[in-house]
């Protein structure tokens, strides 16, 4: 019988399981993905009650060698105020990321502590945008396919902020034309690398160039949470429409 005890995590997604229980997708720092059993967690007594949502810093523990452990135990580290406003569509679009980009069971310490660092970054308000981006970033990394940012593959040599590239996924950037229409400014690949971001144009562009590389390795899948962003924007736009 394999014992896990006090295990940093954060919980992804939850879902009921019989009726007093929960069965719960956790991201943990050395064991990485995994699903567990909450037993008896969704009765009105339960003391852990509040605790099964996401974004909150955990300590977990739990037992057992199948594919699903029963869990243990579970405590918050200390008190984080929660995601609020868009903060908290992105949160949910990181979490589907790694559920559906991570393999269960494999380790990815500086993921883990890159999520909780953007995590806390969303709740300081810091702009939601760079947030993501840097965790693409990070996440592609991770996962093997990390991005060349601050050279030409051809030529070796530094990228310039006033050429274009087209950036291959298999190799990475190559200087082009000006006229191509899938150019990306050398601007936005050293924004990118640097994780600062001066202007709009920076920005869309590098989330088109992240997004382009993600949806490669989600072979087909779609992402829920992309929907919902995009209906919240429209949303707000048309309230903002509205109120003038």
């Amino acid at each position: 019988m394999r014992k896990v005890d006090q295990q940093a995590g954060f919980i992804l997604h939850r879902r009921p399981y019989s009726e007093s229980s929960l069965m719960i997708e956790v991201f943990t720092r050395e064991y990485g993905r995994l699903t567990l059993i909450a037993k008896g967690c969704r009765r009105k007594k339960s003391q852990s009650q509040g605790l099964f949502l996401p974004f909150i810093p955990l300590l977990v523990s739990w037992t057992g060698r199948g594919e699903i452990p029963i869990l243990t135990g579970i405590e918050q580290t200390g008190f984080i105020p929660q995601l609020s406003g868009t903060g908290i569509g992105c949160g949910y679009y990181i979490n589907e990321l790694i559920l559906k980009l991570l393999y269960r069971h494999d380790a990815h310490v500086a993921l883990f502590d890159k999520y909780h660092e953007q995590m806390l970054a969303l709740i300081d308000r810091h702009n939601p945008v760079v947030v993501l981006r840097v965790f693409e970033k990070y996440l592609l990394r991770e996962i093997g396919f990390g991005l060349i940012l601050d050279h030409d593959v051809e030529t070796g040599e530094a990228i310039r902020h006033d050429m274009n590239y087209r950036y291959y996924p298999e190799k990475g950037p190559v200087l082009v034309a000006r006229e191509d229409c899938d150019a990306i400014s050398g601007s936005t690949l050293i924004a990118l690398e640097r994780e600062q971001f001066l202007c709009r144009k920076d920005q869309l562009q590098a989330g088109m160039l992240t997004r382009y590389l993600i949806d490669l390795q989600l072979n087909g899948k779609s992402l829920r949470t992309r929907r919902v962003i995009r209906e919240m924007k429209h949303f707000l736009q048309q309230s903002t429409k509205e109120t003038v």
